[in-house]
């Protein structure tokens, strides 16, 4: 081999070889999989972390799946906490594959956007993991039981896209979060999650924000009817509602519905500088159980779909009546207020006008499907 091929062949190999330059090794690191941030009663942040437990030991026996650390550390900011834990580890935490992010209920009232900003500014930060607000400290979030095989953060990441599948949630990760928290004319809604008695987790409904203060929560069937008047179009939302009192059986006084399909339409209308909105919502429901019978008949379809709609529209009062209670726009109606009345809407500070202003809410309901049985 002459020496000019000499020559090329180790410059290519040197490419080959090179590697990358900001390279990290996992045996080096150690992935955070679920994060917990919670405000003490000093002001200072307490973040906690879980992660699985190295096999380095060099032992035949392999660790259980589910076999991971908690660790906890207080300081005045986020970063500070980080490098106490840094301190304490041989190996360096790598938060980028973080599954989930709690946020404690006492730190969530102060405020969230300080504690995230760490992530925003952090070049591998988690923008992926799902965001959920604990009853709570954050850190007890993360003692939950857990099954088998399945790691804390597994099991709080498969029950929010659970959750969010059969209606009964929001989602929003850290980076989706991030615009509707800047937002003059829109607010923020995150899942609000608890432990049972037995340490099982629970999703109890929606934490409601004003700006990135938590301010309210919606219960499980107020959360369906906020997912139906903000055109989320969940695909599995079902509703339980009791639209009879004087049935002597308890149960003929319920009706199951199964949402097949919706549209929503939202006017805002602006009058002598009054503002005024009106949801209008139009339904396509299917009975999923009504002990009653007799939909064979097109009388008593009209007669429960009135039922359906009273019922529904009592829940709507109920459900909008807590979001302005909590100062939560998160229907984005100042949005349509920016857009098609600027005037009124530079003349007004929103998030004072907004807890009063009348918003009314109409269902039209149709009966598509009633099962096989009338």
């Amino acid at each position: 081999m002459n020496n000019r091929s000499a020559f090329i062949w180790a410059a290519i190999l040197a490419i080959i070889l090179a590697g990358c330059w900001d390279q990290r090794l996992l045996k080096e690191h150690s992935l955070v999989l679920a994060i917990g941030y919670d405000r003490t009663n000093d002001e200072k942040i307490l973040k906690t972390v879980t992660f699985p437990k190295s096999n380095r030991g060099g032992g035949q026996q392999s660790l259980p799946l589910n076999d991971s650390k908690v660790l906890s550390q207080t300081g005045d900011t986020v970063k500070y906490a980080e490098n106490h834990m840094d301190q304490i580890i041989p190996e360096k935490f790598d938060n980028s594959k973080a599954k989930v992010i709690f946020l404690g209920k006492q730190l969530a009232s102060h405020g969230i956007f300080p504690t995230l900003d760490s992530i925003y500014r952090d070049l591998r930060g988690p923008l992926n993991a799902t965001l959920a607000v604990f009853d709570g400290k954050a850190k007890d979030a993360l003692s939950a039981k857990t099954g088998e095989s399945m790691l804390v953060s597994d099991v709080y990441s498969e029950l929010l896209d659970s959750a969010e599948d059969a209606g009964i949630t929001k989602n929003e990760n850290v980076q989706s979060a991030c615009p509707i928290i800047l937002s003059e004319g829109k607010d923020l809604v995150l899942p609000y999650v608890s432990l049972k008695q037995d340490k099982l987790p629970n999703v109890k409904g929606l934490a409601l924000f004003n700006g990135d203060r938590f301010t309210g929560t919606l219960n499980i069937k107020e959360t369906s009817m906020f997912l139906i008047l903000s055109d989320q179009k969940p695909k599995g939302t079902t509703l339980n509602l009791k639209i009879s009192s004087d049935k002597k059986k308890h149960e003929k006084n319920f009706v199951n519905i199964a949402v097949r399909g919706n549209k929503r339409n939202i006017k805002v209308n602006v009058k002598n500088g009054q503002i005024h909105a009106k949801v209008n919502v139009k339904l396509e429901v299917e009975i999923d159980e009504y002990a009653i019978d007799h939909l064979n008949e097109e009388k008593e379809v009209k007669d429960l779909s009135r039922r359906i709609e009273n019922k529904l529209n009592k829940i709507a009062k109920k459900t909008l009546a807590k979001m302005q209670e909590a100062n939560n726009d998160s229907l984005g109606l100042g949005e349509k207020v920016q857009a098609y009345h600027h005037s009124t809407w530079k003349k007004n500070d929103w998030k004072k006008v907004y807890p009063e202003i009348p918003i009314e809410a109409a269902f039209h309901v149709k009966i598509i499907r009633h099962g096989i049985i009338n």
